[in-house]
């Protein structure tokens, strides 16, 4: 029998602003797109007005405005493409297990990735907290909030009003924190035991909460799954100013008439960044969207420090074994592949590096294929060391590293890719049919989820499906490797990491989105 069954019994819960009406199904209580702020564009998020009577959430709210379709990934990861955009997208779910007056559950937030461009919190079906909320007996909270042009960008120089707007898609996960801080009680949640948790720019967000004084007393631990990107260019802020003008010179607002940045369709800005984005990148300026350093955000941590309000807060630091990385050969051409074959394939990628890359390689992965040399990743293990360093150079002792080498069964075996390990935390690979092999899988779910659930419970990732996990620390570089057999590993991959960065080009973001040649029509003020 099935014990995920409807239960027409709808929960109530009292707010600080008001009655919310949830719906129960196989013993979690879900509410659904849960305003925590009000913001007007390029404006700081404010409380929302208290309401009367009780308002049902049974529906996802608006995600935040995006600036192109998501593209689905050459294999099927289950993208959730059927919500509805708008710029009043301060709004959570919560998947809480039923429970007792007074309980006080940890408390898990999910905040999404996309860099700070796209995404949303339920943008794979992969993103459900049921499973969790249910074994892992915890409640789940996943946030949406502005991203792009509304959240990030760089306005500054068209007066005071716009000093923040850099960061405003920051602020939003602060106040939702802030929410989440006065209102979980009532959810079952503790609000003394949050842990926020991101997967790539999800993860780079959870190292800028970990900065923002606003937001430190509202969690106690946090989780950057590849989420430690390379240093930002120095001159990011002043290319970050130079690409707002431009988007705002091709759409016909000035310092007149600024004012008028706060009506004009987001599609005329959008179709502006399309317009001018292209020949900045090929300039070699930078054109993404992200926080930027300033009186209210002091930097990346693991660039920067951390501020003393949460140097020492626990962190838990993961990587994949593939991340971006990609392999041009099919299938069938691997199968006829001698060892030879691949030495020469992996030569004629890496250069005269090629067999030192090699040895290194088979040192540090003994178990893996040679040729999964070929995916290895050159964007996020060499930042997340650098992050658990300065992390651990506070000395409380409670900073953890993880690496994901697991092979896939995608393409009959390929290590890992970027964000392949969501699933598996969230007990839900049974959303991603490639990952949810036989006896694996569920192995792979098992230590997984534990991470999770333990890591919120009491700030150790260390359980029963692995090795023991000590804490990373500049004396013993201890690197959890979650393969077919999982092994904690010291220092192993140091010299593999240097080698790589210099055998392949640093990392650039891409012209996303722009392209000068676009015929979708510009709107320009009049």
């Amino acid at each position: 029998m099935n014990p995920n069954i409807y239960d027409p019994v709808k929960p109530i819960v009292e707010t600080k602003f008001g009655k919310l009406r949830g719906i129960s199904y196989g013993g979690v209580q879900m509410f659904m797109g849960v305003k925590y702020a009000d913001a007007a564009r390029f404006k700081m998020p404010v409380e929302q007005e208290p309401w009367e009577g009780v308002k049902d959430a049974f529906k996802y709210g608006h995600i935040s405005p995006q600036m192109a379709p998501p593209e689905p990934p050459a294999y099927y990861r289950g993208l959730f493409l059927h919500q509805k955009e708008g710029e009043d997208c301060q709004n959570l779910n919560i998947w809480t297990p039923k429970h007792e007056k007074g309980e006080k559950k940890p408390v898990f937030v999910w905040i999404h990735g996309g860099g700070f461009i796209a995404g949303n919190a339920l943008e794979e079906y992969s993103f459900d907290g049921f499973n969790l909320a249910k074994n892992g007996d915890i409640v789940f909270v996943s946030l949406n909030h502005r991203l792009n042009l509304l959240g990030f960008l760089n306005l500054s120089d068209y007066g005071e009003g716009f000093a923040d707007t850099t960061n405003l898609g920051i602020c939003d996960l602060a106040a939702a924190l802030k929410w989440i801080h006065e209102n979980i009680e009532a959810f079952g949640g503790d609000p003394e035991n949050v842990t926020i948790c991101g997967h790539s720019g999800g993860g780079g967000k959870v190292l800028c909460l970990y900065q923002y004084k606003e937001a430190a007393d509202y969690f106690q631990k946090g989780i950057c799954l590849s989420g430690t990107t390379p240093q930002p260019p120095v001159n990011q802020e002043e290319d970050a100013k130079l690409l707002a003008k431009c988007i705002l010179d091709a759409i016909g607002i000035t310092k007149e008439n600024i004012e008028d940045v706060y009506t004009v369709p987001y599609e005329t800005l959008v179709c502006g960044y399309k317009k001018v984005a292209k020949k900045l990148w090929n300039d070699g300026k930078y054109i993404s969207f992200e926080p930027l350093k300033n009186d209210y955000f002091p930097g990346y941590p693991q660039f920067d420090g951390f501020i003393p309000e949460s140097c020492h807060k626990p962190l838990l630091i993961s990587s994949t074994l593939a991340e971006f990385g990609n392999c041009p050969l099919s299938v069938e051409e691997r199968k006829k592949m001698t060892i030879e074959d691949k030495k020469n394939f992996l030569r004629k990628q890496y250069g005269g590096n090629a067999d030192k890359l090699m040895e290194l390689f088979s040192l540090a992965y003994p178990s893996h294929d040679i040729l999964d040399l070929a995916y290895i990743d050159n964007t996020f293990r060499a930042p997340a060391i650098n992050a658990a360093l300065k992390k651990a150079s506070y000395g409380s002792n409670n900073t953890y590293v993880c690496v994901n080498a697991y092979n896939m069964a995608e393409d009959e075996g390929i290590p890992m890719w970027h964000g392949g390990d969501v699933c598996y935390a969230f007990m839900n690979e049974d959303r991603v049919y490639v990952a949810n092999e036989a006896i694996d899988g569920p192995k792979k779910t098992a230590i997984m989820s534990s991470i999770i659930i333990n890591f919120c419970k009491n700030g150790t990732p260390d359980n029963e499906h692995l090795p023991e996990w000590k804490p990373f620390t500049a004396e013993n570089q201890t690197t959890m490797v979650i393969d077919r057999k999982s092994e904690a590993k010291l220092n192993y991959d140091s010299e593999l990491i240097a080698l790589i960065k210099e055998s392949t080009a640093p990392f650039r973001l891409p012209a996303m989105y722009a392209d000068e040649d676009s015929t979708v029509q510009l709107g320009v003020i009049e």
